[in-house]
């Protein structure tokens, strides 16, 4: 008898605590719905725990947010983005989540570059599979935490809901030349403007394959390119192989002389390659301080 009723009194303790799980669970998902409909409305579907606060009662400790927020992920209404970083899953009509908003939210500070950038401003009729950011932050993806960087293009790439972000680093000087804009009502990001975007060709032509194909591509947007604004800009990155070699590019595509005057100024204490990838060859252009060995087919 003394048994039975100690195992009654065990089976009634072991429903209080289920139903009090199931209570709290019930109360988490409520108030985790009420949050996640203000943070939506008011930041859209990607949004930070930070934003969340914001619309959060004043009262509410950060640690209850979190426990909102961890529910909503666990019933499937939430995706994890990165630490303190979510996104809405299913998100409604008129509400889809650009590729570029996930790399913005990914990678901070960074501008939406390169492939990405040309296909932006119409520079080129191929769509990137992969959105292209600069950065000059530290990236750790999550791959990177487990030891397995996922590098399918020799470039740490970070993906998340579906999307691959292609991480190029910069150095801090180089982070500039950009632009804001809004691809939807509530989504604003930061991408490299026409004239940077130019200027990436022959700063880093290897991301386009080298620098003949990046050449080819330079010579077809030049037309809408700001020269005074691109040989600015060359300037202001502040590495003597990239001022010489858009020098000679600019040159060799008929710009005149007085206006690449600024770039042909600057001296170097030794000659560099044209083409960074390609072995030197015997051709040197002493006014451009460059050798020349470009195979331009």
């Amino acid at each position: 008898m003394i048994i039975l009723y100690y195992d009654k009194l065990l089976l009634a303790y072991y429903r209080s605590i289920i139903y009090f799980m199931s209570e709290t669970a019930n109360y988490a998902r409520s108030n985790g719905l009420q949050l996640l409909e203000a943070a939506v409305q008011e930041f859209g579907p990607i949004f930070t725990i930070d934003q969340v606060e914001t619309v959060a009662d004043q009262d509410s400790p950060r640690s209850r947010l979190r426990w909102y927020l961890s529910a909503l992920i666990r019933s499937g209404r939430l995706e994890p983005l990165k630490r303190g970083t979510y996104a809405l899953k299913n998100p409604p009509p008129g509400m889809d989540v650009h590729p570029f908003t996930v790399a913005m939210a990914l990678v901070q500070p960074a501008a939406i570059s390169h492939w990405s950038a040309l296909a932006h401003h119409g520079f080129t009729s191929q769509i990137p599979k992969m959105v292209q950011v600069s950065t000059p932050g530290k990236v750790v993806t999550p791959e990177m935490r487990q030891g397995q960087a996922y590098r399918p293009r020799g470039r740490t790439v970070w993906r998340a809901l579906g999307v691959e972000v292609e991480i190029i680093h910069i150095q801090p000087r180089a982070f500039f030349g950009y632009q804001k804009i809004w691809i939807s009502s509530w989504q604003q990001v930061t991408i490299t403007d026409p004239e940077r975007t130019a200027l990436d060709l022959v700063a880093r032509p290897e991301v386009f394959g080298g620098l003949p194909a990046a050449l080819d591509i330079l010579e077809e947007i030049l037309p809408s390119i700001d020269l005074q604004g691109l040989i600015r800009y060359g300037l202001d990155y502040e590495v003597g192989a990239v001022i010489k070699r858009l020098g000679w590019c600019l040159e060799n595509l008929g710009v005149a002389g007085d206006l690449l005057m600024p770039l042909q100024q600057i001296q170097l204490c030794n000659l560099t390659r044209l083409d960074p990838r390609a072995s030197a060859s015997t051709v040197i252009n002493k006014h451009w301080q460059v050798n020349e060995n470009l195979r331009r087919e």
